[in-house]
């Protein structure tokens, strides 16, 4: 058989098994299990109950204040400076409670009463109102099902009952910004039910200063104005206008409580929700206008929405090979899971809702925060907050690879809204230019007001996600617009602030510095805080920041005076330490010892995210984070968040540490991290709702079957074959402006079929992460477009414009 005749033998290829569907066949008993549709900016959490439907309404900027007063960060840097002279001394505890000291004393002397001592809580996510739906009781519902359309973003409740099949639909309009919901009664039936908006319970003194609710005629509105600020009125707030329209009935207000629809066949309701900068200013009249332009129908409302979601969700698809989810529940697959079965089916199943999630909460105008878009709750934990040591990190961690630049300029435009703060932090902290960050942040603030969260790697680990797009995509535009202003900022950080210290061995001494969130093992005891010196991830960020933006300069031609200081300080940056047990240390200092037992993995950032240690760049090093990696392994990743798992599985993937990722998935499997929407918790449970996992598990996936730098590609770098013997990913980009347009792997029949795309003529390096002895192009006209270097490497000439498709056997 010809190699072009095995290649599309259907013995080899079988149709993909896709998932674009999640459903469960039990109502919900709590609202994490509620299924979610969302445009980016506004977003419903729909619980599917039959009789008495409840949806949680969201929108991104609905954020209350947690704090009396608007913090500014206290001007510390001669704290900083005595603070260094006592750390030198070993003395690491001493120096932390000075600059906490002066800190209170500052911001005493700034806000007096208002400041009590203590870090001022943050801004708090939370829900704009709740909709309900209640419709009469006509028996028990049977063959009950809820089901989320991840191709078009709708969300579907059926069920059965002495009247027959009842029929309730919904999304979130990403071309008319609207929220559709349409109830359907059985055939030849009509139905009564009265729908109310109401206040989302939970909310705190002061959180709200006062909420209007308005059911009248065919429409419902909710007003809502926040509370006061440092004693003074708060002017924003959101409102909302639904439009109800019956069909075979009608609808009418009810003393101001609900509207009821009276023996209506068929009921759609069209919302819009706005956030306010000035409640004082709402416009009732112009979202009663603005509905009006909108068709009265269902489906016409849907048809450019799902185009939309439709394309950006589809860019890149995977199969795992195994059989098709269609038809199986979610409580299905996730007890399949906790028995350690269906992984293929399960995590097929994961890489698609994450596709998902990204699309409909990560596409407005801020990035994605602990809880996405979404959540139901005044007071929730970590304050639904953006954490930028891992969390926020991780949600990006498979943007560029997946195709998602609405994603990734949406973290573009919602880090610069950020950039005058941590401006203002570097210059008020320690008196330097650039930029630092907080470890954690709310809405409306960027101060760091206790020294435990001044983490100067925070700008670089940020902007590190903006240089990769752009190596991914070829993009020069942004390069320059986003991924070289935020490098700046994080270069000129370092370019100040690393010159006041003291220098070790003629290297330069990175402190205050922290490893996120853990402490060294150190005596004397008494002096253990993590606030040290040379904390392994600091040293390897800034290593990227000014490695990154001397080479995006070259490219561009520009910065040539500054690269020159650049290289210099590149030069001066302590080496990584390794400690006694052959492993990277996380901290690069005398006299601080590891402490494994964390969640945390921040040390290792020179293999993940970073790019800087690999098997081929820097074997020694490579070893020694491998020995790290299994260390934190042994002892049991700290407290089982998943954020923990999804960056120890990044990690082992970029070790090619095929059995410790597939150990990490059956952990993450066997331990109930999954709502029936199959959107994750923080913790097995799952208790907290949380959807770090969900953001990042499309990027483990990806990494685990293609890894790239510019010039080179590796394939099923880190599949457990045992596990995920056959699948197919399509459409996921490699460094390089390359497109993987299809790679397609059984490996117990020994082959792999890749089509490559790349729109400018290059050469590459091919490898793979099982041993492949043969690469050929499947054109015999392209043949000489594939070169065997040496065992395992191959040399491939990609043309300008076209897709090289090639078959390899083992």
């Amino acid at each position: 058989m010809s190699i072009s005749s095995a290649v599309h033998s259907a013995d080899h290829f079988e149709a993909p098994t896709l998932t674009t569907k999640v459903a469960a066949t039990t109502p919900p008993l709590r609202w994490e299990d509620a299924m979610l549709s969302g445009n980016g900016t506004t977003g419903i959490m729909v619980l599917g109950l039959p009789v008495q439907e409840r949806i949680i309404v969201n929108h991104e900027k609905l954020w209350t204040v947690g704090n009396d007063y608007r913090p500014e960060t206290p001007d510390l840097g001669e704290a900083w400076k005595e603070a260094r002279e006592i750390a030198l001394e070993g003395r690491y505890l001493d120096a932390d409670l000075l600059v906490a000291e002066e800190a209170v004393r500052k911001n005493q002397a700034m806000y007096g009463d208002q400041f009590t001592g203590r870090r001022p809580a943050y801004d708090r996510t939370h829900p704009a109102f709740h909709l309900e739906i209640i419709t009469e009781n006509n028996g028990t519902p049977l063959e009950y099902r809820r089901e989320t359309n991840l191709e078009t973003g709708e969300i579907s409740v059926t069920w059965q009952d002495n009247k027959g099949a009842w029929f309730r639909r919904a999304f979130v309009s990403r071309t008319d910004d609207v929220i559709v919901i349409e109830l359907l009664a059985p055939a030849g039936e009509e139905f009564d039910a009265s729908i109310r908006l109401v206040e989302a319970p939970g909310k705190l003194d002061g959180d709200i200063a006062g909420i209007d609710i308005d059911h009248t005629g065919s429409e419902v509105y909710y007003h809502a104005t926040y509370g006061r600020r440092m004693g003074k009125p708060q002017p924003e707030g959101y409102h909302a206008l639904a439009r109800v329209l019956t069909f075979g009935g009608s609808a009418s207000g009810v003393a101001d409580q609900r509207l009821d629809v009276k023996t209506a066949e068929r009921v759609l309701i069209i919302m819009r929700l706005e956030y306010l900068d000035d409640a004082g200013k709402a416009d009732r009249a112009a979202l009663r206008k603005q509905l009006a332009s909108l068709p009265a129908s269902y489906d016409e409302l849907l048809a450019p929405h799902a185009a939309a979601h439709g394309e950006m969700f589809r860019r890149v698809t995977l199969d795992l090979g195994g059989p098709t989810t269609s038809t199986v529940s979610s409580e299905q697959l996730i007890a399949a899971g906790l028995r350690g079965e269906s992984l293929p089916e399960l995590f097929e199943a994961l890489h698609a809702v994450g596709r998902y999630a990204l699309t409909c909460g990560a596409t407005g105008e801020l990035a994605p925060s602990l809880m996405g878009l979404w959540g139901n709750e005044w007071t929730p934990p970590w304050d639904g907050r953006y954490t930028f040591d891992a969390n926020l990190n991780l949600a990006m961690a498979g943007v560029a690879q997946g195709n998602l630049p609405e994603v990734m300029h949406t973290y573009a435009s919602f880090l610069q809204r950020y950039r005058q703060d941590w401006r203002d932090n570097a210059r008020r902290l320690y008196g330097a230019e650039g930029a630092v960050t907080d470890l954690c942040q709310g809405w409306r603030h960027g101060a760091v007001l206790m020294p435990a969260f001044a983490w100067t790697g925070g700008v670089g680990w940020l902007a590190s996600y903006l240089y990769d797009y752009a190596v991914y995509t070829g993009d020069e535009k942004f390069l320059r617009e986003h991924a070289i202003p935020m490098l700046k900022d994080a270069a000129e950080f370092y370019a100040s602030f690393l010159p006041m210290h003291p220098e070790l061995n003629d290297r330069h001494v990175f402190y205050p510095s922290i490893s996120p969130e853990n402490v060294p093992v150190m005596e004397p005891v008494e002096q253990t805080t993590n606030v040290v010196p040379n904390a392994t991830s600091e040293i390897a960020i800034c290593r990227e920041v000014l490695t990154t933006l001397i080479a995006a300069c070259r490219k561009l031609d520009i910065e040539s005076e500054n690269i020159k200081r650049w290289e210099a300080l590149l030069a001066r940056l302590p080496d990584y330490g390794i400690n006694s047990d052959g492993a990277i240390a996380e901290w690069s200092y005398p006299g601080l010892g590891d402490r494994y037992h964390h969640r945390h993995l921040s040390h290792l950032y020179p293999v993940y995210p970073g790019r800087e240690v690999s098997p081929q760049r820097k074997p020694e090093l490579f070893e020694a984070a491998r020995i790290a990696m299994q260390k934190r392994i042994e002892a049991g990743l700290g407290n089982k968040s998943a954020h923990g798992q999804m960056h120890a599985a990044l990690v082992a993937a970029r070790l090619r540490d095929a059995e410790l990722v597939k150990q990490i998935l059956n952990y993450f499997a066997r331990n109930r991290y999954l709502n029936s929407s199959l959107m994750t918790g923080h913790n097995p449970g799952p208790k907290i709702y949380n959807l770090d996992a969900t953001f990042s598990l499309p990027g483990l996936l990806m990494e685990m079957l293609v890894q790239s730098d510019p010039g080179e590609i590796e394939l099923l770098a880190a599949l457990p074959q045992d596990v995920f013997p056959k699948g197919r990913i399509r459409g996921c980009l490699a460094r390089g402006g390359i497109t993987v347009e299809e790679l397609n792997w059984n490996t117990l029949m020994g082959w792999v079929k890749v089509t490559l795309h790349s729109e400018e003529a290059q050469e590459i390096s091919l490898r793979f992460g099982h041993h492949l002895r043969f690469v050929d192009a499947v054109d015999p006209a392209r043949k000489d477009a594939v070169t065997t270097v040496g065992r395992g490497l191959w040399k491939i000439d990609l043309p300008a414009g076209e897709s090289l498709e090639l078959y390899c056997r083992y």
